[in-house]
Order: C-alpha cells, then sequence, then structure tokens
C-alpha cells in the first residue's frame, strides 16, 4: 500500500480522524488506544445513537477530542450557459479518473458510479469494475449491463447474511468503535479485492447532492425509553460564499465526515481508496451549481444524455435500494442467537449507560419482523462493544 502513488486528495481530512486527550497532552488517531481511564462520555454516545456518528469535535471518551482538521477547495468557475456547464462536468469528470488512475471502480446501478465508469472507458483508463451485494439487490443486473455496454470487465462480490458478522471486529477497530454492523456489509469483499491496485470509490456522490441528509436524531421518546438524553444538533463549519448547496456542505461536514466512511476505513487494510468524487476541482463545482442543475441530478443525467447516451437515465433507468439488508441478516442464524445474546447482558448494556429492557424490546421486535431497526440497532451495538 505504502509503494501505491494516489492524488494528495486521496485522503481528504474528514476521512482522517486525529484524537487530542486534553488532560494528559497526548494525540493520537486511534481513539481506542486512548480509552484506558477514561469512561465513556454520554453526549457522545447520544450523538452516536441518535445521529449515526460523531459530530463536530466530539468523541466517545469524556476529555477526549477530535481535531478540526483544515480542507480547502478551489473557488469554482462555472460555465454561463446550461450546456457549457454540461460539457464542463464532463470534462471534471475524465480528469477526475485520470488523476485518480488505474484499479477498480466500484460500480452501483446508480448514475453516479456509472458516469465515472463512462468516463473512465471513454479516457482509457485501466480499470475494471466491483459491484456486491445481496444476491437479490436490484444493483446487480443494472450494474453488469452497464459493465456490458461500456466494455469493462465486471467483478462481482454476493455478500452472505453473516458476512458483517465475520467482519465486525475488523469494521470496529478500523472505525474507532463507532462502526456497528450496518457499517460493515461490504467488508468481506475487502481481501477479495485485496488485489487490485486501488479502489476507485464514487463514495459520497449521494452527499455532494444533497439529495441523502443524515436522518435524524432520532425521537427523544425512543431515546429516553434507552436511558439516553437528546443529542446536541448537528454543526458545521461556514460554507465559502460561493457555495450554492447549503444542504450539501452541511452533508460533507457531518453524514460523510462521521458515517458513510465508516464503510470505507476498513478497506484500507487491504487496498488504497481514492474517492474520486472529492477531486477538488470536481467537489467544487458540484457545490457551486444552482438549484436547478442540482434537483434530481438533472445536470448529471443531461451529461450522460450527451457523453455516454448508452448508459444514460432513458437508455438504463437508475435503481436505489438496499445494497445489503441487514434487517433480514439480523432474523438469521448466527445474526439472530448473537442479538438475543448481547441484548440480555444486563450488565454490560448499564455499564454504557443503556436501559436493558429497552434494547431487548427493540431486538424482539425486529427478530419478529415487526420493526425495521438494522441500522439503529447497528450503533447500540457499537456503544454495547465499549462496555466489553
Amino acid at each position: 500500500m505504502s509503494e501505491v502513488q494516489l492524488p494528495t486528495w486521496a485522503r481528504p481530512a474528514p476521512l482522517v480522524r486525529r484524537w487530542v486527550d486534553r488532560a494528559r497532552g497526548t494525540e493520537s488517531d486511534d481513539l481506542l488506544s486512548l480509552r484506558p481511564g477514561r469512561s465513556l462520555d454520554p453526549v457522545g454516545v447520544a450523538d452516536l445513537v441518535a445521529w449515526g456518528g460523531l459530530v463536530g469535535t466530539r468523541s466517545l471518551l469524556v476529555g477526549v477530542e477530535r481535531l478540526r482538521l483544515s480542507w480547502s477547495l478551489p473557488r469554482p468557475r462555472l460555465a454561463a450557459s446550461r450546456s457549457a456547464r454540461v460539457d464542463q462536468f464532463w470534462d471534471l469528470l475524465r480528469a477526475a479518473v485520470v488523476e485518480a488512475g488505474p484499479g477498480r471502480l466500484a460500480l452501483s446501478g446508480g448514475l453516479d458510479s456509472r458516469a465515472l465508469a463512462a468516463a473512465a472507458a471513454q479516457e482509457g483508463v485501466a480499470v475494471d469494475v466491483g459491484t456486491f451485494g445481496d444476491a437479490d439487490c436490484i444493483d446487480l443486473p443494472v450494474a453488469a449491463e452497464v459493465a456490458r455496454r461500456l466494455g469493462l470487465p465486471q467483478v462481482v462480490s454476493l455478500l452472505e447474511p453473516e458476512g458483517a458478522l465475520a467482519c465486525e471486529e475488523r469494521v470496529w477497530n478500523a472505525t474507532d468503535g463507532t462502526g456497528g454492523p450496518a457499517s460493515a456489509p461490504g467488508s468481506p469483499t475487502d481481501a477479495a479485492w485485496a488485489g487490485c491496485t486501488r479502489l476507485l470509490s464514487g463514495t459520497s456522490g449521494d452527499v455532494i447532492w444533497g439529495d441523502t441528509p443524515l436522518p435524524g436524531p432520532s425521537p427523544p421518546a425512543r431515546l429516553k425509553r434507552l436511558g439516553l438524553a437528546a443529542p446536541p444538533g448537528l454543526s458545521a463549519p461556514p460554507a465559502p460564499s460561493w457555495v450554492r448547496a447549503p444542504e450539501a456542505w452541511t452533508n460533507l461536514w457531518t453524514r460523510q465526515s462521521a458515517v458513510t466512511w465508516n464503510g470505507v476505513l476498513p478497506r484500507l487494510a487491504f487496498t488504497p481508496v481514492v474517492p474520486v468524487a472529492w477531486q477538488p476541482d470536481l467537489l467544487a463545482f458540484c457545490l457551486a451549481l444552482p438549484p436547478e442543475d442540482r434537483a434530481g441530478r438533472s445536470l448529471l443525467r443531461e451529461v450522460l444524455e450527451r457523453h455516454a447516451p448508452e448508459v444514460g437515465a432513458t437508455a438504463l433507468p437508475p435503481v436505489h435500494g438496499a445494497v445489503h439488508d441487514l434487517d433480514r441478516a439480523f432474523r438469521a442464524e448466527p445474526w439472530r442467537a448473537e442479538l438475543q445474546r448481547w441484548s440480555a447482558d444486563v450488565e454490560g448494556l448499564r455499564r454504557v449507560g443503556l436501559e436493558p429492557a429497552a434494547v431487548a424490546r427493540m431486538v424482539r421486535q425486529t427478530l419478529r419482523g415487526a420493526r425495521d431497526r438494522a441500522g439503529f440497532l447497528s450503533r447500540l451495538r457499537a456503544v454495547w462493544r465499549w462496555g466489553l
């Protein structure tokens, strides 16, 4: 991994965690190493459970903070006409995949990854494409058709229900103890895909467009039943004056920095990850687009219709859905037995400030199929592990 030359932007500031223990005057990239002698911070725990990640400078440990790393973007120069912006966007996509270099490009059934795949194919970048998901994942056939039309070799990895459980320990450590089972679905592909030079990822596409905001917080009544107080609100640094999409900026500093990357961090042990959508010129361009270009990703749709119509939304409608059905996996063995085991750990749950009866009730509802709460239980599971 150290021998692979990556673009300087390939590990953007939100991906890098740096923790500081103010009282002891020590710093570390590993929050777990700072744990001895420290108790859990109830505010940080509430943050993780309610939002799905840690926000701002908070951590899960009392007296330990996350350094706010600087992150700057160039001021973009958008073309005046819509038609010219279509070509400008395409040029930026092409330049980004060329700079990212050869490797395996993550390909789903959506528009962002197929645009990168089309740009790589037209530029002659030596890539194959990789797709993963449950056997009945709706992404798989669409991604396969995109790969066929672009003439790119495809590597498919089918996820087993217990895959997240098998990789949980590595995910938990790689994410500094914030990644639960919901962060682990793609991890079974990591070792299998380790032979590729690098993974070119379209990760953050949904966040850049602002159409997948961070949900939450969880209802205060639910948090109260669990023994948690409502967490503080989200915060983000002020956006540059030229940003036309404040919701996307907030997403980048909250959902993206704290949550989305949890699924990528474990992979770094095997393969360098290049988040192509974070290429500074490309990212700045997307953030500066006017609302009419952003709505429904209309500009991206037009880019594909003009420059790669064979994989455009008209020729091949995009799909959206869960890559891995964790609720279904929870209802199957060995997850069923494991959920029952840890939800019965009364002492362990109380040790981290959770109300055991409330956790057990949520687990029972999930196992009966009465509630879809995989994401929420995943976060409770991560907190519980801190008490082990």
